[in-house]
């Protein structure tokens, strides 16, 4: 499902647009990126969110060639790493490339010299896609040119609207932090701040929320409800760690991390998918764990 869906984005994209349209930008997004998240006639979604459902199928097809020789797998992979550098979410690129490595480094049963062989490759395959997908090389320029420089007017981008963010949540979350302002009045509270701290337009059209759930929690229920949120992500680890599938461990891993610069649980079913993949990798270990045990009975 997550090929044809990455093949109908580009199909759709075409459709309704010209190849010159994918070098166009605004605020340094790329149309292609636009598209999806806000004109597309189907599964619209925030592009991070569908990236990181893109790592989980990229490290099952990834782990189909390794183990049973799928070679026809591969498609799938080319095909969601185009995906997902396409979409220009920084952290999920991020993670993908280490994902990647990682699997070719400790997954890859092979000689040294044909690991060193595919860790050039796939150097080459992601410089490759920063020279030639639109918009890759200006996220992360971006990120050196606007990480200290406030938005101010009609000059923002997404890494100064999120340090915005972040420094108007922590101002709210030291004057809220034993029990916070209430999850119905965090939005609010926050677009005060931002009309009160910054001369810009960037919250006006958009009413953003903090950009990272663990100051989410603590915002909106203080102190205790984050440290009733970390009880429940040390346990998920816990689990995790018995479960021992790398499959799961990717997921886990990426959905922490995209908390750290989303509020991935609130926001496009974000805890339904976790949750979803989560509690089938939980339901399959008991059931073998069952039918082990049922085995031991029987000898």
């Amino acid at each position: 499902m997550a090929f044809i869906i990455s093949i109908s984005y580009f199909l759709a994209f075409f459709y309704f647009y010209d190849y010159e349209h994918l070098f166009q930008y605004k605020y340094n997004i790329p149309k292609f990126r636009d598209f999806i998240y806000h004109e597309i006639p189907f599964f619209r979604i925030h592009p991070t969110y569908f990236t990181s459902i893109l790592l989980f199928t990229t490290a099952f097809s990834t782990l189909k060639i390794l183990t049973e020789k799928k070679w026809s797998e591969i498609i799938f992979v080319l095909t969601f790493m185009i995906t997902c550098f396409a979409l220009l979410a920084k952290l999920n690129m991020v993670f993908l490339v280490l994902m990647l490595l990682f699997i070719v480094m400790f997954k890859f049963k092979i000689a040294k010299k044909y690991k060193v062989i595919a860790i050039i490759m796939l150097f080459i395959g992601s410089i490759g896609m920063i020279k030639y997908v639109p918009g890759v090389k200006n996220r992360f320029v971006e990120i050196a040119n606007s990480y200290n420089k406030p938005p101010e007017g009609m000059s923002y981008d997404s890494t100064n609207i999120r340090m915005a963010i972040f420094n108007c949540s922590k101002q709210i979350a030291e004057d809220n932090f034993l029990k916070g302002v209430g999850f119905t009045n965090t939005k609010n509270i926050i677009l005060d701040c931002f009309e009160s701290n910054y001369d810009s337009e960037f919250y006006k059209d958009k009413k953003y929320l903090t950009h990272n759930y663990f100051m989410y929690i603590l915002i909106s229920s203080g102190i205790f409800g984050l440290l009733f949120f970390l009880y429940y992500i040390i346990t998920i680890i816990r689990f995790t760690v018995k479960i021992n599938s790398f499959l799961l461990y990717v997921v886990v891993l990426n959905v922490l991390l995209v908390c750290l610069i989303e509020d991935f649980f609130y926001r496009q079913f974000g805890l339904f998918y976790f949750s979803l993949l989560f509690y089938s990798f939980l339901n399959n270990k008991q059931e073998l764990l069952l039918t082990e045990e049922k085995k031991l009975k029987n000898i």
